[in-house]
């Protein structure tokens, strides 16, 4: 039987109605016959294998907010997600106000996507602050969301509509991380002047914070002196270390909770830092690469991954000559995939047929990659009667959303259930006949 046919009989029986069932479970026996089923387990992301797509572009010639974005929003640097996966959070340096701007996107809404442009799934913005610029962006387990903001640290509701809380008297903080030590809610700030790292013990009010106390149990006061030079992104380990970038200094540091042991390692502009397992995933802004570290031995593991820019029809130079494109923030799900900002990067000129001039469209693409090959469903780099039997499993599922990585892929479209639409994709896709 080929691959057209099953189509076809799938797309008559969901004309039926009731009769879908019966004939996927007929599919689904044919298939057995032939192969046998192998249950998808969770496991680390294969990253030699990644496929990519484009989820957040800035659009120039949308209107956002009632304002138009044909100059700004630009330089997208922070990045973090929601407890629930649904909504990410993005920091732009420059914006409609002269300040910048932080947007939240639902990912859990599709924008454009199809066999016509099968690199794209944009979701749309459905919040935002002005007069901030989030250039590293962190969210607590009940979804509240700290922004570095240079002198201080703005805390927000999840909605971005309430600020519930500053913590002032900074110098230059562009890095922030928030985490739980037994029970307690602690916050970590990197500052890019000073090179210190800072721990914060955090005052919780119900859903608000009323106070932030520095800890005199890390490093004696509450300030860690590094050292360093130009101190960007932070992010903590399984285990409660604290990952620190160094961009200044081609450095990447490892801190212990208490402030105790340093570990240092060279790395070329580390500007962010995202956990996989045992994993590190590092951005290193204009190298445009993403370094893999162990956790565990502090060494390097396999090489750099690298951005498919021409499949994915992105420039990787950025919007202007000197190469100022960038691989900036990066938000990891562990076993599924992560998210990494393409500060200041567009798509490829194109021809306008209109007025027959050539144009930049698009601005500062947020990044998706993962194992999530359309239908490869067990990630054996083929799409095959397994993954035709795993699919017919799934069938009609109607919680898949961003925090189960879109039901591990089998939720093609995005739109919440797997369907119809998602067969004809992965069958679409798959260029096998099974």
């Amino acid at each position: 039987m080929h691959l057209d046919t099953i189509i076809e009989n799938v797309r008559r029986a969901n004309e039926k109605g009731k009769k879908m069932k019966k004939i996927l479970t007929i599919l689904t026996v044919f298939i057995l016959s032939f192969t046998v089923y192998q249950p998808v387990t969770a496991q680390s992301i294969d990253l030699d294998n990644l496929f990519w797509t484009v989820e957040i572009l800035i659009d120039q010639s949308e209107t956002v907010f009632g304002n138009p974005q044909s100059v700004r929003p630009r330089d997208n640097r922070g990045l973090a997600i929601s407890p629930d996966g649904r909504y990410l959070y993005a920091g732009y340096n420059n914006s409609l106000s002269s300040g910048g701007e932080v947007r939240r996107i639902d990912l859990d809404l599709s924008g454009s996507f199809g066999p016509d442009d099968p690199n794209r799934n944009i979701h749309p913005f459905d919040s935002r602050i002005i007069n901030v610029r989030g250039k590293s962006i962190a969210v607590d387990d009940v979804g509240r969301v700290y922004l570095a903001e240079g002198a201080s640290i703005e805390i927000y509701d999840s909605n971005l509509s309430i600020n519930l809380y500053t913590v002032s008297g900074l110098t230059n903080s562009e890095g922030v991380a928030v985490t739980r030590e037994q029970g307690q809610l602690v916050m970590y700030n990197s500052d890019r002047d000073d090179g210190t790292l800072q721990k914060r013990i955090m005052v919780e009010n119900g859903n608000g914070i009323s106070g932030a106390v520095l800890d005199s149990n890390f490093d004696g006061d509450g300030t860690l002196d590094l050292g360093a030079i130009s101190l960007r992104g932070v992010e903590i380990d399984d285990v409660g270390r604290i990952w620190v970038a160094g961009y200044g200094d081609d450095t990447l540091y490892r801190i212990s909770a208490d402030g105790i042991t340093i570990d240092s390692a060279t790395v070329s502009k580390p500007i962010d830092i995202g956990f996989d397992g045992q994993t590190a995933l590092v951005t290193r802004y204009t190298d445009r690469l993403i370094s893999r570290i162990d956790t565990e031995t502090f060494a390097s593991v396999g090489d750099d991954i690298t951005v498919p820019w021409d499949d994915l029809t992105l420039d990787p130079n950025g919007q202007c000559t000197y190469e100022c494109g960038a691989l900036s923030g990066i938000v990891v799900i562990p076993d599924v995939g992560f998210y990494v900002a393409n500060e200041a990067g567009q798509t490829l000129p194109f021809d306008d047929i209109v007025t027959g001039e050539l144009n930049v469209d698009d601005n500062d693409p947020i990044l998706w990659a993962s194992n999530d090959l359309q239908g490869d469903y067990n990630s054996d780099g083929d799409v095959n009667l397994v993954d035709y039997t795993i699919f017919v499993n799934s069938w009609l599922y109607p919680q898949c959303n961003a925090s189960n990585g879109f039901c591990n892929g089998r939720d093609i479209d995005r739109n919440g259930r797997i369907d119809l639409n998602d067969f004809s994709l992965m069958a679409s896709s798959s260029g096998a006949n099974p």
